[in-house]
C-alpha cells in the first residue's frame, strides 16, 4: 500500500510527516479493464496504461509491488497496480482502494515532496499505519503524481515487504516515470475538463432553446389555457416530454386563484388543471388530467406534496409514483418518467408543473437546471395571466354594470349585444344604451371610447352617464345639440380620451317613426327596410369625434321608416378585420342584413354576430337594434 508521507527523509525514523491538506476533487478512477503482470492480479477498475507504469516501477525497482494511487478525502484508489493481490479483508476484489488509514501515500500528497522510507517499522510516523501489518509494506518510495492544474493528486510508488535502501538511480527512475504519468494524467484530465464543457455547452445551447420557444409560444399568450398550452409545446417540441400541464391553487370554485400571490388570508383548498385542450396542437386529450384536474394540495398526490415542500420532485416511471400513491393509478395512465415543479412567484408556490416522458430513466443534473428555468418561465406567464384575468374580469364587472336593461318600447322590438374582444388584452370602452322620453320617443345611443384599456372603460362610464342625463334632461333638444352639449361637457369636465358615438331619436309617426340622428365620427347606422332592402346612412359631411373639437356645430340626420323596418346601431369591431378595408366589413354587413332581414330581432342580432364577427376579433362589440311597429316584444337578456 502506498502510503504519502510529506517532506520525510529517507528512513530518518525521528522525522514527522507535516500537516497537509487532502484534495476532495482528486480526479475519479478513469475506466478500463487492465490487470498486473502477476498471474493472480485480477481483472477491473483500472487503466492498462497506468497499469503499465506500475509494472514499469516494479521491474526498473526491483520491488514486488508498485502503484499508481490518487488520494481523496477517505480513500486512495489504484488506477494503475503491479503485484498487490486482491480478495484480502483490506482489498476487496470488487475494488481497487483502501482507507486512509491503510495509506502512505496520502504523506506524499499532504506534504507535495517525495516520500523514501527504508523500514516503516522504525518510522516514528509510520510505523502505526495499517498498511504495514494489513499489506505488508515495509521499504516505500514515492513520487508525487500532478493534474493538468498543477495540483498533486497521488503518488507513484514502489514498495517491498523487506526493509531496503534507495539509491540513487532508483530514485531517478522512480521520478521520470513519475512525470510521465503525471503527463498523462494531465493529458486526461484536460481531455475530461474540454468533455465536461463542452457537455456543459451544449446543455446551455439546449436551455437557451428551450426558453427562446417558450418565450416565443408566450408572447401572444394571455390567459391561462394559452400560457398552459405554450408550456406544453416547449415541452413536448424542445425537451421530448409525452405530455405537460399545469394546475394552479384554487378556492374550491370555478375561478383561477387571480389573487393568491398577494392575498395574504387566502387559503388553498384545490390544485386545479388548466385545461388547453382548446390552444393545444398536436397533442391528445389527456385523459388521466381531465380525472384528476381538481387535486387536493397536500401530501395525498406527487403535485401536493411538491406544493407543500416547494421543491422539485422526479420519479423514473409510474411504477414509483404508483407506488407511492396507487389511488392515482388507471389504464390510462400515460408516460414513464415524471418530474413535478413547483411554480413560484416571489417566493410563494403558486402551481405546480407536471412533465411526463415516454420512457423511463432518472432525469440528470443538468437536466434539472433546464426543467427549472422552464418552470420559472412559466410561473411568471402564469403571474402575468392570473393578473390580466384580474384587470379583464374587473373590466367585463364594470361593463356589465354599465350595461342598461333595454326599455318596453310599445309597439317596437328592441334587441342589443355586447361582445368582448376574444384577445383578453384587449378591452375597451363600448357600449350602447336605449332611454324611454316623453311623448313616446326613445333615444338610441351606440358608442366606443378609443384604446384598449381601464381607462377607456372609466372614460366610457362617464360619457354614457353624462349622455344619458342629458337625453333625460332635454328631452325636446334634437340629437345634435345634444352632442354638441357632450363634447362642451367633457371638455370643461377634463374627461380623457377620444369617443365616437351616434345619438339618434326615435319618434312614433302616422305610418311608422321617424328617426333622427347625430354621428360624431361613428361607423353609419343600417337600415333594413320591409322587404329587406338594405341602406348604410351615411354622409359625406364626416363630423368628428367627441373630445376633438369642442365647439364645432353638429347637425342631425333623419329618415322615416316604415312600419317592419329595422335600424341597426354597431360599433366598428363588428366590421373590422385585419388587413382588410372598412368598406368592405361594410358590404359584408349589408349582405348579412339583407339575409337575414326576416328574422325576429333578436334572431337577427345573432345571426349577424355569428356571420359578420371576425372569430379572433381584437376589439369589443356594441349593437344594438330596434325593429318598428311590431307587436310590444319583450327583449331577450
Amino acid at each position: 500500500m502506498t502510503a504519502t508521507c510529506p517532506a520525510v527523509q529517507p528512513d530518518a525514523a525521528d522525522d514527522r510527516p507535516t500537516a497537509g491538506t487532502h484534495r476532495t476533487d482528486a480526479p475519479a478512477p478513469p475506466p478500463g479493464d487492465g490487470t498486473g503482470d502477476d498471474p493472480g492480479a485480477p481483472d477491473g477498475g483500472s487503466d492498462t496504461s497506468f497499469d503499465r507504469y506500475a509494472r514499469l516501477v516494479r521491474r526498473a525497482l526491483g520491488v514486488p509491488v508498485a502503484l499508481v494511487s490518487l488520494v481523496e478525502a477517505h480513500r486512495q484508489s489504484f488506477v494503475g497496480m503491479a503485484g498487490l493481490p486482491l480478495g484480502t479483508p483490506v482489498l476487496a476484489a470488487e475494488r481497487r482502494e483502501t482507507p486512509l488509514t491503510h495509506s502512505f501515500c496520502q504523506h506524499v500528497v499532504a506534504g507535495g515532496r517525495p516520500l523514501l522510507v527504508g523500514d516503516a517499522r522504525e518510522h516514528l510516523s509510520l510505523r502505526d499505519n495499517l498498511a504495514v501489518p494489513d499489506l505488508g509494506v515495509v521499504a516505500y518510495a514515492g513520487w508525487p503524481l500532478t493534474d493538468h492544474t498543477g495540483q498533486v493528486v497521488g503518488s507513484l510508488c514502489a514498495i517491498d515487504h523487506e526493509p531496503r535502501a534507495w539509491d540513487d538511480d532508483q530514485v531517478g527512475l522512480l521520478e521520470d516515470l513519475a512525470a510521465a504519468c503525471s503527463a498523462e494524467l494531465a493529458q486526461r484530465g484536460l481531455r475530461r475538463e474540454a468533455v465536461d464543457r463542452a457537455r456543459d455547452a451544449t446543455e446551455l445551447e439546449r436551455r437557451s432553446r428551450v426558453l427562446l420557444s417558450l418565450s416565443e409560444g408566450l408572447a401572444t399568450a394571455a390567459t391561462l389555457p394559452q400560457v398552459a398550452a405554450a408550456v406544453e409545446r416547449t415541452a413536448r417540441d424542445q425537451i421530448g416530454c409525452l405530455r405537460a400541464g399545469i394546475w394552479l391553487c384554487g378556492d374550491g370554485d370555478d375561478r383561477p386563484a387571480a389573487d393568491l400571490p398577494r392575498a395574504t388570508s387566502y387559503t388553498t383548498t384545490v390544485l386545479r388543471w388548466v385545461d388547453s385542450t382548446a390552444f393545444a396542437s398536436g397533442g391528445l386529450p389527456w385523459a388521466q388530467a381531465r380525472r384528476h384536474a381538481d387535486l387536493r394540495p397536500d401530501a395525498t398526490n406527487p403535485l401536493g406534496e411538491v406544493l407543500g415542500t416547494g421543491l422539485p420532485s422526479f420519479l423514473p416511471d409510474r411504477a414509483a409514483q404508483n407506488a407511492r400513491w396507487p389511488h392515482l393509478a388507471s389504464p390510462d395512465q400515460v408516460g414513464e418518467a415524471r418530474a413535478f415543479l413547483p411554480l413560484t412567484v416571489h417566493g410563494r408556490t403558486v402551481g405546480v408543473l407536471a412533465l411526463v416522458w415516454e420512457d423511463a430513466g432518472e432525469v440528470s443534473a443538468e437536466h434539472r437546471v433546464t426543467l427549472a428555468a422552464l418552470a420559472s418561465y412559466a410561473a411568471q406567464a402564469t403571474q402575468r395571466a392570473l393578473a390580466v384575468h384580474d384587470r379583464v374580469d374587473a373590466l367585463v364587472t364594470l361593463q356589465s354594470a354599465m350595461t342598461s336593461t333595454l326599455p318596453r318600447v310599445a309597439g317596437h322590438a328592441l334587441a342589443a349585444r355586447y361582445r368582448p374582444a376574444s384577445s383578453v388584452e384587449q378591452v375597451g370602452g363600448d357600449w350602447y344604451d336605449a332611454v324611454s322620453l316623453p311623448a313616446g320617443r326613445t333615444a338610441l345611443t351606440v358608442g366606443d371610447v378609443a384604446g384598449h384599456d381601464m381607462r377607456a372603460a372609466a372614460t366610457m362610464g362617464q360619457l354614457r352617464s353624462m349622455l344619458r342625463a342629458l337625453a333625460w334632461a332635454t328631452p325636446d333638444e334634437a340629437p345634435a345639440a345634444t352632442v354638441e352639449r357632450l363634447d362642451r361637457a367633457a371638455c370643461d369636465l377634463q374627461v380623457p380620451g377620444l369617443a365616437s358615438l351616434v345619438f339618434a331619436h326615435l319618434d312614433p309617426a302616422p305610418d311608422g317613426a321617424l328617426l333622427t340622428w347625430a354621428n360624431a365620427g361613428h361607423p353609419p347606422p343600417v337600415v333594413v327596410t320591409p322587404d329587406g332592402a338594405v341602406a348604410l346612412l351615411a354622409d359625406a359631411a364626416h363630423e368628428p369625434m367627441i373630445g376633438i373639437a369642442a365647439r364645432s356645430e353638429r347637425r342631425d340626420r333623419q329618415v322615416r321608416l316604415r312600419p317592419g323596418a329595422t335600424v341597426l346601431l354597431y360599433t366598428d369591431g363588428l366590421v373590422e378585420r385585419r388587413r382588410e378595408h372598412l368598406d368592405a366589413g361594410l358590404l359584408r354587413l349589408a349582405a348579412a342584413a339583407e339575409r337575414h332581414a326576416g328574422l325576429p330581432v333578436d334572431d337577427f342580432v345573432d345571426a349577424l354576430l355569428a356571420e359578420v364577427l371576425d372569430p379572433d376579433h381584437r376589439d369589443d362589440v356594441a349593437l344594438l337594434a330596434l325593429r318598428v311597429c311590431q307587436d310590444e316584444v319583450a327583449p331577450r337578456p
